[in-house]
């Protein structure tokens, strides 16, 4: 256990987050403590740091700065953790510890965290400010017949509180690379502190697309499938095989032929399955993906209607048209059905939907 389990929940501050923002800007403005701590954290230019600052009697005191790292390696939950722990040792350091005190943060999360089990990362650092409210709050009672002399309190961000504004200020400061003398810092803070781990993953987790993108896109089938679609890795390919109106067995051909996977002796003779790369009904050397959908003229008649629809778009018959154009995948799945080049022979005519798909792009020439 990170923490003394029947002492969960039971801390030596009082801890005060109000139903509002209006509350709380009301609660702040009328706050009767002597000494005020306002701490705040940020993240700025891939950077994350802290700040506190002491307010006695309405009189901007000291402010301590801490500069945590990348924001590759710690988040902002964080700084504002150490701002509350920069803003501890500020109250520990003066003399008069017995005065009233509190500490305003704009965070509800990092106050929260005081009365958690202390286990998640970045709760190291509450831990360590609970240390030294302990010894505050020993201070204070020696004496004092009241122990809840020590308050930390949500101030609504943004809000034109001025010690809220120039903490927020300060943290950015900090995030700058900014840093406050380190014998000046508490104990915890004068080394690197822990990198958290959650970010190390978000980050990691994060940068896998890209990098999946990147070989993808180098690779020999990523670069094939540029050609149709210069957006690729996209969502365009899933929606060109998404339509309704489209056959399993269609969507599939259509789904080949992006990936350049298409059964065609080009294709065949690559991985062993047949002889030679020749087209079997024109008789051309190679039969490819382009050959077969854009140039053998044994299948002319069929690839009419194609180019009829493409030319209705004001485009020509290209790779990209016939496979990027979302509006031609039906005319498309036609046009493959049409050629019967691979129908087994004997093979019963498709399915009930591939001649929908015929019958729907005969009625649009009709209209047309």
């Amino acid at each position: 256990m990170a923490r003394n389990p029947s002492k969960i929940g039971k801390i030596p501050i009082r801890i005060s987050i109000t139903d509002s923002r209006e509350e709380s800007i009301e609660q702040t403005e009328n706050a009767k403590e002597d000494l005020q701590v306002f701490s705040d954290g940020s993240a700025l230019e891939g950077k994350v740091g802290a700040a506190a600052i002491l307010i006695h009697k309405g009189r901007h005191v000291k402010t301590l700065h801490y500069h945590l790292g990348s924001d590759k390696e710690h988040m902002v939950h964080e700084a504002k953790l150490v701002g509350i722990l920069l803003g501890m040792h500020l109250l520990n350091s003066r003399k008069g510890k017995k005065a009233s005190a509190m500490i305003g943060i704009d965070n509800q999360a990092a106050i929260k965290a005081f009365k958690s089990e202390l286990r998640n990362p970045g709760h190291h650092l509450a831990r360590e400010a609970l240390y030294i409210a302990n010894s505050i709050r020993k201070a204070k009672a020696k004496g004092s017949k009241s122990k809840d002399t020590l308050t930390i309190q949500w101030t609504a961000g943004h809000e034109g509180i001025e010690g809220n504004e120039l903490a927020d200020k300060e943290a950015k400061e900090a995030a700058k690379g900014h840093m406050t003398d380190t014998k000046q810092l508490p104990k915890y803070l004068q080394k690197p502190i822990l990198i958290n781990p959650s970010t190390v993953k978000k980050v990691y987790k994060e940068s896998l697309p890209k990098e999946w993108q990147e070989e993808w896109r180098t690779s020999k089938r990523g670069t094939a499938t540029l050609v149709i679609d210069d957006t690729t890795p996209s969502t365009k390919f899933l929606k060109s095989i998404s339509n309704p109106k489209l056959s399993r067995t269609a969507a599939s051909a259509i789904a080949q032929l992006w990936l350049t996977h298409f059964p065609l002796n080009g294709y065949l003779k690559r991985i062993g399955k047949v002889d030679n790369t020749r087209c079997p009904v024109c008789g051309e050397d190679k039969e490819d993906i382009k050959h077969y959908l854009l140039r053998c003229q044994a299948y002319a008649h069929e690839r009419w209607p194609l180019i009829q629809h493409a030319a209705k778009k004001r485009k020509p018959l290209t790779l990209q048209t016939a496979l990027g154009d979302l509006q031609l995948m039906l005319p498309l799945a036609a046009y493959i059905h049409a050629t019967g080049r691979f129908t087994r022979s004997g093979e019963r005519s498709t399915t009930q939907t591939s001649n929908t798909v015929q019958s729907e792009v005969l009625t649009a020439e009709d209209e047309g």
